[in-house]
């Protein structure tokens, strides 16, 4: 038997519990394939259904019942652990369980959160998205399934520079901790928007052109120089110096946004200021359960003097 064999292509998507029992089913209008690395199925002419199911692997949890496997513990104070239903692994659906904590999306569904994704289709001129073409409602309350189809693009780091310049003047945001380059597409068109939201208070800027940078060097360590070289010409710079990076990108295309802290000398003191502006601002965690997961911004905090230390502790290697 080959292995394209077991390859699933489907125009029906079950609903399913934590045990596998399947309580209902959606229909959709043409087959899909699935994935098991997000909830996004394609169809054979290149359309997406978002929250029409995934291929199950595992989701995170903060507590542990008896019937889960652990498969590994996180740094991530508000999804401490990365677990399986064993008996749903490699089933295909939506699940009746939230893949993360802090999120009300079921396990390969697309809740309340993703309402946004229209809203901001509507606002954001970069969008990866061509156009939404269907919002497919289903049985499980308040999820809906979103079929869109992508532009088709090339692109370099010129149009990164581009996109950071767009979202910081049109004032769009998105969590400080995000993995934001694994939404881009082409360099600069965002693929998904639903965690993207409209402010201007320095810390939600300030943190989303953290996330960025700090996703772009994990993904491709040339790119971020590149980018950083084209901005503020800071590529020397070590990667504890991030976020006064990030802030030079602000005072660049919006001058005096920080009140003229990414003009000083990078000293412990200033980075403490800087990571404690991130801080304040809106993690993964924040973005549609604010006031139930505000305290995982003290936990955060706590982090800042071992960050001064690494800044103190570079300085002091430097002067050697």
């Amino acid at each position: 038997m080959e292995r394209t064999d077991f390859i699933l292509h489907t125009d029906r998507v079950p609903i399913l519990d934590n045990r596998g029992v399947q309580i209902d089913e959606v229909v959709l209008p043409e087959k899909i394939t699935p994935v098991p690395r997000r909830r996004c199925g394609v169809s054979e002419g290149h359309t997406y259904y978002k929250g029409a199911g995934i291929i199950y692997q595992g989701h995170y949890a903060n507590e542990c019942d008896g019937r889960m496997i652990r498969l590994s513990e996180n740094s991530v104070a508000y999804q401490r652990y990365t677990v399986v239903y064993p008996e749903l692994y490699q089933k295909f659906g939506i699940f009746s369980f939230p893949h993360q904590p802090v999120f009300s999306d079921c396990e390969g569904g697309c809740g309340p959160k993703e309402e946004n994704l229209p809203v901001m289709q509507e606002r954001f001129a970069l969008s990866a998205i061509r156009e939404i073409v269907d919002v497919v409602e289903m049985p499980l309350s308040h999820h809906r399934i979103y079929v869109f189809r992508l532009k088709e693009l090339q692109g370099s780091y010129k149009d990164t520079v581009n996109l950071i310049e767009y979202i910081l003047s049109e004032n769009f945001n998105s969590a400080w901790d995000k993995n934001l380059w694994a939404d881009i597409m082409c360099y600069g068109y965002v693929r998904d928007l639903a965690d993207w939201f409209v402010s201007d208070e320095p810390a939600h800027r300030l943190g989303t052109i953290y996330a960025l940078l700090h996703s772009i060097m994990k993904a491709d360590k040339c790119l971020y120089e590149e980018i950083v070289h084209e901005t503020v010409g800071l590529e020397q710079m070590g990667d504890i110096y991030m976020p006064y990076v990030a802030a030079g990108i602000l005072e660049r295309y919006l001058p005096g946004s920080l009140g003229g802290i990414s003009g000083e000398t990078p000293t412990p003191k200033v980075m403490g200021k800087l990571w404690k502006m991130i801080y304040s601002g809106k993690a993964c965690c924040h973005l549609e359960k604010e006031e139930e997961w505000a305290h995982i911004r003290a936990d955060f905090m706590r982090e800042i003097p071992r960050q001064m230390a690494m800044v103190r502790q570079d300085l002091a290697l430097c002067r050697a």
